[in-house]
């Protein structure tokens, strides 16, 4: 039985790509290492990882991948995976590099706010991305994806431990 413990974040998947039921994987790390066909991967939904076989995956960049999976044909079967958090095996990605430290880390744990919806959850963890940092959000087990940009994050006070945002109307819709 896998258990959480046994598993790493491998990525988040940002859109879709083309037609053909691929899928973008921002990797928040940088290894030379990739899954190779058949191999599963774990995609959380409702906060549970489903094993899904990969037929594909290339690099785009160091920390972007293409993936495709044996069960996404087209870009809307491939889109019900947009947002969700990918996890792997840890010993298949024994040489993992993690990304320089850009002080993201020291905001995981604080308190999310949002001026409109309240009090949104747990910073988790922050996904970089060239221009595109995400936050990762813990509201009960749910997770929720947040642009990490400065027109949506309004105020970090660190004494407090808490991060005021301004999310766009409708976001937080998409997670109730």
């Amino acid at each position: 039985m896998l258990r959480a413990e046994d598993l790493q974040l491998l990525g988040v998947f940002l859109k879709t790509h083309g037609i053909g039921g691929h899928l973008v994987l921002k990797l928040p790390f940088y290894t030379e290492e990739e899954p190779e066909e058949g191999e599963p991967v774990f995609v959380r939904i409702d906060g549970i990882p489903v094993p899904f076989f990969i037929s594909e995956f290339r690099f785009i960049d160091d920390y972007t991948a293409l993936v495709k999976f044996d069960e996404t044909h087209t870009s809307e079967q491939a889109s019900e995976f947009v947002n969700c958090t990918v996890f792997s095996e840890k010993h298949k990605f024994k040489k993992i590099r993690q990304k320089e430290d850009e002080g993201y880390e020291k905001l995981t744990g604080f308190r999310v706010v949002d001026e409109n919806f309240g009090y949104s959850g747990i910073l988790r963890e922050i996904i970089e991305a060239p221009e595109n940092p995400v936050m990762i959000i813990d509201r009960d087990g749910t997770e929720i994806l947040v642009p990490f940009h400065q027109d949506i994050v309004k105020m970090i006070d660190h004494n407090r431990r808490v991060i005021n945002i301004s999310a766009p109307d409708g976001l937080f819709d998409l997670y109730s």
